[in-house]
């Protein structure tokens, strides 16, 4: 049975936790007050915004602008001091006063990196890592924790897929290494997830570390070829209890609309065309188009958003015990009528130290989320096809009035597109979408003697899904023109799935220093199981439009599977230092998965990586304005399993039904049918994982105490083996088999740059940049071709010459864009005619350039090979949607108490191909389907005999004869943008204040998102996602990295303005 969890139980595991903190946190023996000021060592300047605690107690402050501070406490008690970017100190109470100096912390060297099952410190790393800190992720309100990547991490390249609330994003580390699975594998305190983080706190977390290079990832082996980003959760500390209150709301103002046709420019082109071709036939009311009362279908569904979050974390402890207990809430609805994402979290982390040798910590985490769009994506594309008019309707010609009727076009004719009214379909439609998620883990560790632990770890990952769809009886067409019974009978879908992952790693790791030399090991046996269960059904006509209940539909159709797949590993990890000046790490991982056929079930996967401290030694020890200097080297492999399924391996069969059915593979045994079985699936037992084979050279170098960092990367990675379902030859039988089939490099830079500097007691300001450059292209195909076409068929995407939209071809990018060349338009018939002679020279049976019915103001294509025609072999390569570099800049300040931050990301070099457009410029719908709305430039600018414009072609209806429509070059633009992510200036209240209330730090800020892009792009949004679509072969929905970079038209990224506010008590 589908498992559920329960809020209650979760809730009460919370108060007996905060009834645990209350007892194990030790009260005062003494009262009095200590004051003092905490400064600079290097240049006396005072700090102020240094967090002050009495350790082991609730009593804390906040240095003030002149560094000084106020905390109660006792003869006895220890304080301890910390401050971002330098190194925290404790000291004993003696007095009343008690001055405190910090010195600068060279973050670059002492800061602690989270890596495969252990932590080191950023000075001994062998591979490349880059990290994210609590504080960054802070700075920027989001959804999700992925979001927060964007810009902060060199080689990591985020897209938002659409702004749709919940909706997640494409996470990319150092470039395309699969045509299907490109996700990097998620490591959320120990436990390893695949997906996106929507089910995440991004409040919870303490920091993210990606891990990128195969020294670094090898240690996960088969699903490391994407990358590793490490994700750890807040903790309780030994210090007291600290409470922290977060909350903020938000405005997201409505997306800049699509300029389309008014009632009377409608009806007016409409008349044109009619005047012209004659091809449809025109409503009566068309003929006086200043009369039509005009629909503005963007603005009957768009609203402003709202989003609000709030958070509540009780962190703290003693010796003892230390845990972290959280609640959180987000609510947003967004900026489409009856869009929103709601999420509930409820998070714990407890540390019990029972012995000096023995210690436990457990995790777990548990969300509930509600999420509706009642467009999915490429909303704005149906908003801008319709009609913007309603005629002849017999209750009103609104798309709502007073009464609740809905006006709608006559659906017995085709005269236009759809009858559909999107107000309708947001306020009638039914959708429910609820997702319950636990991911729970607890560990013990034991020190056996000083350095050698053991540890072993288990954890459940569930999820649990639950939905519907209603689409309401509709019967405005009968009630229109009296044709009697229901127009559209009720239809109704459910269902429901179920995953059930547990995990059980054992490990043992040791660690010891003798004189110059120092070993770190770890070694492990990790088994993980993955079990999903899925059921439900669909059907129509419903007794009654209240009624939600599968059971009462007619003509169901009910689905329902379970599939378990399992993974067995050993892995280890050993690293040398010799002097603290050369580093040598080995990792190996054995890999055992059930998804692959004996023989080929497991893998090793070794890696290893070298590096030189150069600052280390005598010639540059002395070197003061040099902090550090390392250079490193790896090599490794990992693995890849891709969205491979169960059993692509094997030879699957299937069972007859009745003669009758359409499962029919039965027999005739002596004139009788006998039900049978017959072979749906050809085996492949040579199937195998896909191998990531990655080289990496880098430098990393500190100047002015670590003020002043830069880190520089090149990366060579060589994709083999990537899995494709492909066509087979008909001789089989078989139209399809999943195989390995060839192999992919991404190579290039990564560069970070660091900046902080504290001019005055008042005023401190910092920098970073990161920037990362990406050569993708396919190297080999093992098979009989030279390219891939795209492999999903995209919603939305339907119109007539667009089926093959990219192409990917050896030597070239992954998913480059594919279609014909433009030239233009014709001017002339005597142009197309001339081009026809020269046709009809070269192949007398086809005398045309490119068809019989071309007409001046029709599109004029190239004829790439050179052959006199165009036809389907000249379309050619039109631009990758790849950039050829992304990066991120972060700029920030304090001055007194006011703190400063602007955010920005952008991408260069990358190509959009926009179908949107090509909808804006097209009167006939996809499909013959009837005429649409069309975009207010090329109403302006199309051509005509009297304004013989070279932009836009003339009007047609019929765009298949024509041709002006294909996908060609004119709806390729460059994608390069530049924008304004986060603005955001906070005000932290003097410590005199809020320390009369018992309140440690109260801080407001207002916060803008997505101010401003600087682009070329002419659709609403330049950042394009990879959509979803359906694999034709397998028939699984599933995103491809052939199909990126398209604009249907989706749920575009808009400004949010915010307030906000932080409490910590």
């Amino acid at each position: 049975m589908i498992r559920q969890l329960q809020i209650k139980n979760v809730v009460l595991l919370l108060g007996a936790l905060l009834l645990l903190l209350t007892i194990t946190t030790p009260g005062f023996a003494q009262n009095g007050r200590v004051t003092g000021k905490v400064t600079d060592t290097e240049k006396g300047l005072p700090l102020p915004g240094v967090t002050v605690k009495v350790v082991g107690k609730a009593d804390a402050a906040v240095t003030d602008a002149n560094g000084n501070y106020s905390v109660k406490a006792a003869q006895g008690d220890k304080l301890s001091f910390s401050f971002l970017g330098y190194t925290a100190q404790t000291i004993d109470v003696t007095g009343g006063v008690a001055n405190v100096k910090l010195a600068p912390d060279v973050k670059s060297l002492s800061e602690v990196v989270v890596v495969g099952y252990g932590t080191t410190k950023r000075k001994d790393l062998t591979g490349s890592v880059s990290s994210v800190s609590s504080a960054q992720l802070e700075q920027t309100p989001v959804t999700s924790v992925d979001q927060a990547l964007q810009g902060r991490a060199a080689g990591v390249q985020v897209t938002n897929n659409d702004g749709a609330p919940g909706n997640s994003v494409n996470v990319v580390i150092r470039g395309v290494g699969s045509l299907f699975s490109n996700d990097p594998l998620y490591v959320v305190d120990g436990y390893p997830i695949t997906g996106g983080l929507n089910n995440i706190n991004p409040s919870d977390i303490a920091s993210m570390d990606v891990l990128k290079d195969a020294s670094a990832t090898a240690i996960y082996g088969v699903r490391a070829a994407n990358g590793v980003v490490i994700i750890t959760t807040k903790k309780g500390k030994k210090d007291g209890v600290q409470i922290a209150f977060d909350a903020y709301g938000s405005l997201q103002a409505k997306p800049k609309k699509y300029k389309v046709l008014n009632a009377e420019q409608w009806a007016t082109l409409a008349n044109e065309d009619h005047a012209t071709e004659g091809t449809f036939t025109e409503l009566p009311e068309w003929s006086n188009p200043s009369a039509l009362t005009n629909v503005d279908w963007q603005d009957e569904v768009y609203r402003t958003g709202l989003k609000q979050n709030y958070n509540l974390a009780i962190r703290g402890g003693n010796e003892k015990v230390q845990s972290a207990v959280s609640i959180g809430y987000y609510d947003q609805k967004g900026i489409v009528l009856d869009s929103y994402f709601k999420r509930l979290n409820l998070g714990l982390n407890l540390d019990y130290n029972a012995t000096k040798w023995l210690k436990s910590s457990s995790s777990a985490k548990y969300s509930r989320q509600d999420q509706n769009n009642p467009f999915g994506t490429g909303s704005l594309q149906q908003l801008t096809e319709l009609i913007p008019t309603i005629t002849g309707n017999k209750f009103t010609n609104l798309a709502k009035d007073g009464n609740g009727n809905y006006g709608f076009y006559n659906p017995v004719n085709i005269y236009t597109k759809s009858w559909n009214n999107p107000l309708y379909t947001i306020e009638q439609n039914d959708y429910k979408n609820l997702t319950n998620y636990f991911l729970g883990s607890t560990s013990l560790e034991a020190t056996i003697i000083d350095g050698l632990k053991i540890k072993t770890n288990a954890g459940v990952n569930v999820s649990d899904y639950s939905g519907y769809f209603f689409q309401p009886q509709d019967d405005r067409s009968s009630d229109q023109y009296g044709l009697g019974g229901a127009n559209q009978l009720s239809v109704y879908s459910q269902s429901a799935n179920n995953t059930f992952e547990w995990l059980w790693e054992n490990t043992i790791s040791y660690d010891k220093t003798f004189g110059k030399h120092a070993i770190s090991f770890v070694g492990g046996v990790s088994q993980q199981e993955n079990t999903y269960r899925t059921v439900g059904g669909s059907g129509n006509n419903l007794p009654s439009n209240g009624i939600r209940d599968l059971s009462q539909v007619q003509n169901l159709t009910a689905f329902g599977y379970q599939q378990t797949y399992s993974l067995a590993s050993q892995f280890a990890r050993l690293s040398y230092k010799f002097g603290d000046k050369y580093l040598i790490t080995g990792t190996v991982r054995r890999d055992g998965s059930s998804k692959f056929d004996e023989g080929h079930q497991y893998g090793v996967f070794p890696s290893g990586a070298v590096a030189w401290r150069a600052k280390e030694e005598s010639f540059l020890k002395d070197v003061n304005w040099l902090s550090d200097l390392k250079f490193r080297g790896s090599y490794g492999e990992v693995g890849n399993q891709g969205n491979i399924g169960l059993f692509q391996y094997a030879a699957l069969y299937t069972s007859g039904g009745p003669a009758s059915s359409a499962t029919n593979v039965g027999y005739p045994f002596g004139k009788v049918y006998q039900p049978g079985v017959a072979l749906t699936q050809l085996e492949n037992p040579n199937l195998k994982w896909e191998t990531d084979q990655q080289t990496d050279i880098g430098m990393d170098v500190s100047f002015l105490h670590g003020d002043l960092t830069f880190t520089v990367d090149y990366y060579n990675k060589k994709s083999k083996d990537f899995l494709l379902t492909l066509p087979t030859p008909a001789q089989t039988g078989f139209a399809f088999q999943t195989q390995n089939v060839g192999s992919i490099e991404n190579k290039g830079f990564e560069f970070s740059l660091n900046y902080r500097h504290q001019t005055s007691k008042d005023f401190n300001y910092g920098a970073a940049l990161n920037v990362t450059t990406v050569n993708n292209k396919l190297l080999s195909i093992n098979r009989n071709t030279s390219f891939i076409n795209n492999l999903v068929n995209l919603t939305g995407l339907n119109a007539s010459g667009w089926s093959t939209f990219s192409q990917t071809n050896i030597g070239q990018p992954v998913g480059e864009f594919f279609g014909y060349k433009s030239l233009g338009i014709f001017q002339s018939q005597a142009q197309i005619a001339a081009l026809n002679a020269k046709a009809a020279a070269a192949n007398p049976s086809n005398p045309y350039y490119q068809n019989s019915t071309t007409q001046p103001g029709d599109r004029y294509f190239a004829d790439t090979n050179g052959d006199g025609q165009v036809t389907a072999s000249d379309r050619t390569s039109l631009g990758s949607p790849l950039p050829k570099f992304y990066g991120g800049l972060s700029l920030d300040a304090t001055y007194k108490m006011f703190d400063f931050n602007l955010y920005f990301y952008g991408s260069y070099g990358n190509k959009i191909f926009n179908y949107q457009q090509r909808m804006l410029e097209s009167f006939q719908a996809p499909g013959f389907v009837g005429v649409e709305n069309v975009g207010l430039d090329y109403y302006q600018n199309h051509w005509t005999p009297t304004n013989p414009s070279n932009r836009y072609a003339r009007v047609t209806y019929n765009d298949d004869v024509s041709g002006n429509n294909v996908a060609s070059s004119v709806y390729v633009e460059n994608g390069s943008y530049l924008r304004l992510k986060n603005f955001i200036v906070g005000y932290t209240l003097p410590s005199a204040l809020t320390k009369k209330v018992s309140i440690s730090k109260v801080r407001f800020y207002f916060s803008a998102q997505n101010l401003f892009t600087i682009t070329g792009y002419k659709g609403l949004d330049p950042e394009i996602g990879t959509p979803s679509g359906t694999n034709p072969q397998t028939g699984a929905t599933q995103t491809s990295a052939t199909a990126s970079g398209i604009d249907l038209g989706n749920y575009p990224t808009t400004k949010f303005y915010t307030l906000g506010v932080n409490v910590t008590f």
